[in-house]
């Protein structure tokens, strides 16, 4: 069982993933199903809202503390996580071009926290001890923001959003195994 440190953690992180899948949800959702229309087009667009803060702050600080700006920070921690990858595969994850991936990794290169290994016939990259460092730091920031973000809640509360969470997310994942077609008939099945 998750503390309610690790569930503030958990639900922040997951508040910024299910954000951009939430707000196409609820805006489709929205266009075919006139009974909760006003809540679930104000949720989605307080998702969007909290998202964009949780953003903005994590910028400010990250870029202030470390100049790195999100793009670089998303890539030095995916990097972080799979030891010894190829710009190709980094390309592929983030779903941008092989030359976009060089701009960002010669940043990160000239500021010491990647490491190319050139005797690779695949150019394996690596974190550095400086970039690991700069993880460790801005995963205690994003700690720090998260407890702010859910300053006040009670742990049932935060249970209660927690359970929702996992539940919106267990549905979004199921959603993404149905057709467009699937989609649009069940939506118009709802607006009886």
């Amino acid at each position: 069982m998750l503390n309610s440190i690790d569930k503030n953690m958990h639900c922040g992180k997951m508040v910024n993933v299910l954000t951009n899948a939430l707000t196409f949800f609820f805006e489709v959702y929205y266009m075919y199903n006139n009974e909760h229309s006003a809540k679930i087009k104000k949720l989605a667009e307080i998702s969007r809202h909290t998202d964009r803060a949780h953003r903005k702050l994590f910028e400010k600080h990250a870029v202030e503390a470390f100049g790195i700006h999100r793009s670089q920070h998303m890539m030095l921690m995916y990097i972080s996580r799979n030891d010894k990858i190829s710009q190709r595969q980094i390309a592929e994850h983030f779903n941008i071009s092989p030359a976009a991936v060089a701009v960002t990794l010669k940043k990160l290169e000239s500021n010491g926290l990647v490491i190319r290994n050139t005797a690779s016939r695949r150019n394996d990259i690596c974190i550095s001890d400086k970039g690991t460092k700069i993880i460790d730091e801005t995963r205690n920031i994003f700690g720090a923001i998260d407890r702010l973000m859910f300053k006040g809640f009670t742990d049932a509360e935060i249970d209660l959003l927690f359970e929702f969470t996992q539940r919106m997310h267990s549905n979004l994942i199921e959603a993404d195994k149905v057709t467009t077609r699937e989609l649009k008939e069940s939506l118009d099945e709802t607006v009886v």
